[in-house]
């Protein structure tokens, strides 16, 4: 099957070299920098400079077009902030026998511009630096029972080690579990957008430091927004429980 893509946006596809123009592919997506940026380490493409241009360089392992590549990618994207079945290659294509007409082709080789692209203004940037998980779960909250947070998990302590002579055991201990809960956790740039995606699925309200550190934001700022406002795909909603302000997350 030819899933290379003919449609306007590729006119600074380089055949030959599989480049893209970064700036064109965006622009036509209407996706943000660091969103582009984000799927294309995912997929191990590098972002090249050329003078005043920048261009996505790479192959994929499927025989097919950089483009068709990267378009699936934002599509899947688009609906689960994720690029799992594009690396896995479970590309969205399927075949359909039609009367008179013998066997169709459908997918996102052959899918309209316009279900690729967002259905509402595109966000400007999103926040790079991991956030912890911190959900309030709404269930618990409409009982009216004591407020239950999830919080990461601490990396597990190093194993013990006999004090040397002369040395505090205990010191030794609050020193090596002191290490442990500050070693860096692993950074994934799309961990604020899988944050939120996880409150929404599971009915979490967030208190307004939460989301603050989900989004970057800091609690002054999330405070002055006004409930509904937009950011990272995501509406967020005001909820009352007595004098606390809590948030609830929708994606639109």
């Amino acid at each position: 099957m030819d899933l290379t893509p003919n449609t306007p946006e590729f006119t600074n596809f380089d055949e030959d070299t599989g480049r893209i123009n970064l700036d064109t592919f965006r622009k036509h997506y209407k996706i943000p920098a660091a969103d582009i940026r984000a799927i294309c380490k995912e997929l191990n493409y590098e972002i090249i400079r050329e003078g005043a241009e920048q261009y996505i360089v790479g192959t994929n392992r499927y025989n097919v077009s950089n483009s068709y590549y990267l378009k699936h990618a934002v599509y899947e994207y688009r609906r689960t902030m994720y690029v799992n079945k594009t690396k896995a290659g479970d590309f969205h294509e399927y075949e359909i026998d039609v009367e008179g007409k013998g066997t169709l082709q459908y997918g996102v080789h052959n899918l309209e511009e316009e279900d690729v692209k967002p259905k509402t203004p595109s966000i400007k940037t999103a926040p790079n630096k991991q956030s912890p998980t911190l959900l309030v779960p709404l269930a618990e909250v409409n009982r009216g029972k004591e407020l239950m947070v999830r919080r990461a998990p601490v990396p597990a302590a190093p194993a013990p080690v006999a004090a040397p002579s002369g040395v505090d055991a205990l010191q030794l201990l609050v020193s090596a579990l002191s290490a442990a809960a500050q070693a860096p956790a692993p950074v994934s740039t799309l961990n604020p957008q899988k944050t939120l995606l996880e409150a929404e699925e599971h009915g979490f309200l967030i208190t307004t430091e939460q989301l603050g550190q989900v989004l970057g934001l800091s609690k002054g700022t999330i405070s002055s927004k006004k409930s509904g406002f937009r950011k990272l795909g995501f509406q967020f909603e005001k909820v009352k429980e007595g004098t606390t302000t809590l948030w609830k997350v929708k994606r639109y």
